[in-house]
């Protein structure tokens, strides 16, 4: 009998389950692998607190809504500082990680919607009037009316560079105070983005700084709710709202405010502005930003947020549980 037959099927019947054993170890090798690359990709985008960070977040004087805020938000930005278009349209997806804060539950914040968007509103711990700015009413009141039946207690005062339309659905619709300006951060006759009845256009109209409308028009230090859309006027004035900014000097204190930040609307680098006024947010410790949405309209960008005053004490006591 030729049992050379036997060995050559007893080769071939080892020679399989070796492949396999070969196979299960390459592939036990590349998940060792896979694993290594993940570890150290997600070691190259923790940013280390430095000592400023250590004492921020062990700072009992600073609200300890600001101090969860900021352990949740400065680590998600800090890879994205300085690369100005990565952090723009990066940051609401970072961002929005931290919008279920158990810190936030605190702010009794409800939604109030209007015919493309939705505001968001720190309602107050106790009945008291409020003042509410509108700057850029757009052709659309549907939100303040919305909230004006869940809280009737607030005092309307609306502007905007062109009145067609605009005036009529807030005095009349609303029952508030319309005044025909561009709020900026300027005085006098200039540019701006108007909305007619056949769409976006470029106009002169009258500007009126934003220290000189709250002084001299609305004549209030506190502004409870402030709502803005100022077609890129935005960036000069909310830099009036950090520590030692214009409004910031002069006493006036914003509560809350929703605004929409654009990029594409003119030549001053939108996106590096809005970088610099987040980092400035965080530095101040003064305000904390949540709900971000990135827009994306025709070939126009920008981001809507809601921003909460957690620093200054006539807001806090009114607003913070």
């Amino acid at each position: 009998m030729d049992f050379s037959i036997y060995n050559r099927l007893d080769n071939n019947r080892f020679t399989f389950p070796r492949v396999l054993f070969s196979l299960r170890n390459l592939l036990w090798f590349l998940v060792a692998v896979f694993f290594v690359w993940v570890v150290v990709k997600a070691q190259e985008n923790v940013v280390p607190w430095d000592e400023a960070d250590m004492i921020l977040v062990n700072d009992t004087t600073i609200s300890p809504i600001f101090r969860e805020f900021y352990k949740c938000v400065k680590p998600k930005l800090a890879p994205l500082k300085g690369n100005y278009q990565n952090f723009w349209y990066d940051f609401t997806n970072v961002i929005s990680e931290c919008d279920s804060l158990e810190a936030y539950t605190a702010l009794d914040i409800r939604p109030s919607r209007n015919r493309d968007e939705i505001k968001y509103v720190a309602f107050p711990r106790k009945n008291e009037n409020l003042t509410m700015v509108t700057l850029g009413i757009g052709h659309d009141v549907s939100a303040e009316i919305r909230l004006r039946e869940l809280y009737p207690n607030i005092q309307f005062f609306g502007a905007d560079p062109s009145a067609e339309i605009n005036k009529n659905l807030y005095e009349q619709s609303l029952g508030g105070k319309y005044f025909q300006y561009a709020v900026s951060d300027q005085n006098g006759i200039d540019d701006s983005v108007v909305l007619g009845n056949d769409g976006y256009v470029q106009q002169k109209t009258q500007h009126i700084g934003i220290d000189n409308f709250f002084k001299n028009i609305v004549q209030k230090s506190k502004i409870d709710i402030l709502w803005m859309d100022i077609e890129g006027n935005e960036y000069p004035v909310l830099n009036q709202l950090h520590h030692d900014g214009n409004l910031d000097r002069q006493g006036v204190n914003i509560c809350q405010l929703n605004v929409e930040m654009h990029k594409d609307l003119s030549n001053l680098q939108e996106m590096k502005l809005f970088h610099n006024f987040i980092w400035k947010v965080l530095e101040d410790r003064k305000y904390i930003f949540m709900k971000p949405f990135l827009v994306k309209w025709q070939q126009f960008r920008f981001i809507r947020l809601f921003i909460v005053n957690i620093a200054d004490q006539e807001c806090t006591d009114l607003y913070v549980k």
